[in-house]
């Protein structure tokens, strides 16, 4: 009994302890995001980062939402990433609306995009 009992106690220690910690982070973009292209580039900023699960963005919206495991990464090395990548992010607050700015395109391709 006592063996089980110590099973069952180092199990649920070694469950504690591989717990992931899944949050999410929505931001805005500076420039602001105008096609699909645009949001290919922010979704390619996190390629290659460990702890990323999803990454969403809307041109309608303005939003990039990001769903990660905080254990491996962090809300401000997202966000520096997206910096470095040429995309200044600031996090929104709860229920905040940004307005898309008029943009006129330079280069309408046939699917719609502008390429910028």
């Amino acid at each position: 009994m006592r063996k089980f009992l110590m099973m069952m106690v180092l199990l649920l220690t070694a469950t504690v302890m591989t717990a992931k910690d899944i949050r999410t982070l929505v931001v805005t973009t500076t420039p602001q995001m105008h096609c699909k292209n645009c949001e290919n580039r922010v979704k390619l900023c996190f390629k290659d980062v460990k702890g990323i699960k999803t990454v969403d963005t809307s041109v309608a919206d303005q939003t990039v939402t990001i769903v990660y495991n905080a254990k491996k990464t962090s809300e401000e090395e997202l966000i520096q990433l997206m910096d470095s990548k040429g995309y200044k992010a600031r996090r929104l607050a709860d229920g905040e609306r940004v307005v898309k700015e008029a943009h006129e395109c330079k280069e309408k391709k046939a699917d719609g995009d502008c390429g910028e």
